[in-house]
Order: structure tokens, then sequence, then C-alpha cells
């Protein structure tokens, strides 16, 4: 999902997404959140994983915001991509350039 997303395109997602998410962002903004229906329902964003492995690898600009935690790999490879997430699985952040 969002696979080089160029800038000027924002993409939202209520629900999760799957492992590479954003891979190559290269100016575009992604949203992942949870819907309300599940929050009111008890899931709690920032205790569940809402984004696979390897998301924003080798992105280079843009942003992108996660409602709950990654999972392994986020972020390697990044040089100026901003990103929010609450947590993160293990080498997260790895091998970044800026």
């Amino acid at each position: 999902m969002a696979f080089t997303l160029a800038k000027g395109i924002t993409m939202t997602v209520e629900g999760d997404a799957n492992d590479y998410t954003a891979k190559g962002l290269s100016g575009g903004k992604v949203a992942v959140y949870p819907s309300q229906e599940v929050i009111d329902d008890g899931f709690v964003p920032e205790d569940n994983v809402v984004v696979g492995n390897v998301c924003l690898y080798g992105a280079s600009a843009g942003k992108a915001f996660f409602r709950g935690k990654a999972g392994e790999r986020f972020c390697v490879r990044n040089s100026g991509a901003l990103a929010v997430v609450e947590g993160t699985g293990d080498h997260c952040c790895e091998y970044m350039t800026r």
C-alpha cells in the first residue's frame, strides 16, 4: 500500500495495513488508523500492531502517521521521510542517512 507515493497525494486507511506499507515513500502522505467502531468495542491502538513489517523502507520524503504500533524493521534506510507511530518491533530506524 502506498508504494512510492508521490508528493501531492494523500492516502488514508481506516483499518490496518500489511507489510511494506509506504515502501519508497517519495513525498506523499499516508495515514493508517483503526475505526472508531473497533475502538468503542475495546480495541486499544497503542497496544496493537496496525501496520506490518518493513514499513517506509527506503523512504526519501513525505509523511506517515500510524495510530498504533508497527512491525519489525520500521523506517529502515529512511533518508528524509517523517514518521509518527506509537511503537515498533525490533530493528527500527537502521541505516538512516539524514
